[in-house]
């Protein structure tokens, strides 16, 4: 055979599957310590067209994480759409890439994303999290939802965890999965305004304060996404619904969601296009 970048995914997947991954249109959302991995390694396997969202730039302390970010990046305050982008074009240079430098809830990140029929969902808060999946729901379209827990109590770690879900055709969604909290993600949602009156008056929630983050758990998750995508649109098999590592057992499970009977989302959002409203979280001036 004739030898060429993709000449061992072709004979994995043939050539047929290597055609549908390059005609992919992803959207990756947060672009942090997983999103980047799974920016570098869709980008590896030539996925030809990508979005990405995220309006946030590059400090000292993402350098143990963020792939493809450098010393540089931190002191120049690059954002990390524009070091995802550019790792992109370095390893695929035909790849299509459209990067919108603001936060989710911006007009053209809505816009964007509903056009997209593969959604990454890479966010640290369960504010940005609802959006997306009432935005997947309403649309129609896949969302792989990815995240990490590190939790250390004294000098020890008692989780060292990640997980990875995968709603679609409105089988079920995330409050489904129980992966959202929905009374902080509706309160982080709320304007400035609203959280301090109604702190003021003794009601919402603790701020979320900078977590543990390390490159290798987000490696695991990012590629446990990547490789769910990737065995979803070859057709190798059906995707799992939710995989979750547990980092102190070094183990995998596998779990099956189901739609809940009165879930709002599913039931009700559910292919509703614009009826949804989705563009009711979007933020004034962005």
């Amino acid at each position: 055979m004739e030898f060429n970048r993709y000449s061992r995914q072709i004979l994995a997947f043939g050539q047929e599957g290597q055609n549908k991954i390059e005609s992919a249109n992803v959207a990756v959302v947060g672009l942090g310590g997983i999103g980047s991995q799974i920016v570098q390694a869709l980008a590896h396997l030539g996925v030809g067209s990508f979005v990405l969202i995220d309006d946030d730039f590059v400090d000292i302390s993402n350098l143990n994480r963020l792939i493809g970010a450098t010393s540089q990046d931190a002191e120049e305050k690059t954002l990390k759409t524009v070091v995802s982008e550019r790792q992109i074009r370095n390893i695929n240079p035909k790849a299509k890439v459209q990067p919108i430098l603001k936060n989710l809830r911006s007009a053209d990140a809505i816009k964007a994303l509903i056009e997209c029929p593969i959604i990454f969902g890479c966010v640290d808060h369960d504010g940005p999290r609802l959006v997306l999946m009432e935005l997947a729901s309403a649309y129609k379209r896949i969302l792989i939802d990815s995240a990490t827990e590190i939790i250390p109590e004294g000098d020890k770690i008692t989780s060292f965890d990640g997980r990875v879900v995968i709603s679609r055709d409105g089988d079920y969604c995330l409050d489904c999965a129980q992966q959202i909290d929905m009374d902080r993600a509706k309160w982080e949602l709320e304007s400035p305004e609203t959280r301090e009156s109604r702190r003021a008056h003794g009601y919402g929630l603790p701020d979320i304060t900078n977590a543990p983050a390390v490159i290798s758990l987000n490696g695991v998750i990012a590629n446990l996404a990547v490789t769910e995508f990737l065995v979803l649109v070859t057709g190798l098999r059906e995707p799992n619904h939710h995989l979750t590592y547990y980092g102190l057992r070094g183990n995998v499970n596998i779990r099956i969601n189901k739609r809940k009977d009165d879930c709002f989302t599913c039931g009700y959002l559910y292919g509703q296009c614009e009826g949804a409203n989705i563009f009711r979280y979007i933020l004034p001036g962005i």
